[in-house]
C-alpha cells in the first residue's frame, strides 16, 4: 500500500502526542489482536441487523470495491484464496500489521496505523459479514460495454431476434455465431476494446448462463460470416450507430 496514502505528511510536533497514546495502550495492555477481535464483534453484530435487499447488496458490492485502507488491502488479497479460513485471514492481516509496524520507529506513525488498521477493519468487515462473504461480484454485459443504457438496448435486441430468452438463457446451439457477434461489438467499441477475450467469456457466461471456452471463441472470430450474421450486424449498426 502507497505508504504517502498511508501516513500522509509527517511532522515533527506529532510525535509529542504520539508518545503519550503509545504509552496509554502499552500500560491498559490493549494489544492490537484484542482492539481487533472487538472491532470484529462490532462489525458483526452491527451487518446481523441489516435486512439484505438486491438494491442494498448492490449498494454494499460497490463501497466494498472501493474500500482502501490498510486492513482492506490485506484482507481482499487473502480472501481471494480458497485455502483459508475467516480466522486464518485475520490471521494474515494482523501479521501483515506487525510486519509494518516494525518498520516504524515513529509513534505518530503506529498510531495512524493503528487507526487505520482497526477503523479499516470494522468498515470491510462490516460489508462483508453484510454480504455473507459473497463479496465477489459476477461482471455482467454492463460492466464491459460502453455507454450508460449500451447493455440494456444489446439484451433487447437479442430477446427481439429470439436469441436469448427473458431471463437471458441463451437459445441457440450455434455458440460461434454469438460470439462473433460480441466480437463485431468489441471492434466497434461498444464492447470495451481493452477487454481481454477472457473477460469477455466470463461477462458472456455470466449473462447468459452457459459456458464459452476459449478456443471456441478464439475459432470463431476466425470464420467467415453467414447471411444470417450480416443481416445482424447492419441492424446492430443501425441500433448503435457503427459504421459498417
Amino acid at each position: 500500500m502507497d505508504q504517502k496514502k498511508l501516513y500522509g505528511k509527517w511532522f515533527f510536533w506529532d510525535e509529542l502526542a504520539g508518545y503519550p497514546m503509545m504509552l496509554y495502550y502499552w500500560i491498559k495492555g490493549n494489544k492490537i489482536q484484542k482492539m481487533l477481535a472487538i472491532r470484529i464483534e462490532k462489525a458483526r453484530s452491527k451487518a446481523s441487523k441489516i435486512e439484505l435487499t438486491n438494491k442494498l447488496k448492490n449498494e454494499y458490492l460497490i463501497k466494498y470495491d472501493i474500500q482502501d485502507n490498510f486492513f482492506s488491502y490485506h484482507f481482499k488479497n487473502i480472501d481471494e484464496s480458497r485455502y483459508h479460513n475467516f480466522e486464518e485471514k485475520i490471521d494474515y492481516c494482523l501479521s501483515s500489521y506487525r510486519d509494518e509496524a516494525k518498520r516504524n520507529l515513529s509513534s505518530s506513525k503506529l498510531m495512524i496505523l493503528q487507526e487505520n488498521f482497526l477503523n479499516g477493519a470494522e468498515h470491510t468487515l462490516f460489508l462483508y459479514f453484510v454480504l455473507e462473504g459473497k463479496i465477489k461480484r459476477e461482471i455482467r454485459l454492463s460492466d464491459i460495454m460502453i455507454g450508460e443504457k449500451s447493455a440494456e438496448h444489446f439484451l433487447l435486441f437479442l430477446k427481439d431476434k429470439k436469441l436469448i430468452d427473458e431471463n437471458h438463457n441463451l437459445l441457440v446451439d450455434n455458440k460461434s455465431s454469438f460470439i462473433r457477434i460480441h466480437r463485431f461489438l468489441k471492434d466497434h467499441h461498444i464492447i470495451n476494446p481493452d477487454f481481454q477475450g477472457n473477460t469477455i467469456i466470463e461477462a458472456m457466461e455470466n449473462e447468459y448462463n452457459s459456458n464459452f471456452d476459449a478456443g471456441t471463441f478464439s475459432k470463431a472470430v476466425k470464420t467467415k460470416l453467414t447471411d444470417f450474421e450480416e443481416v445482424l450486424f447492419k441492424e446492430l449498426s443501425i441500433l448503435f450507430n457503427i459504421r459498417y
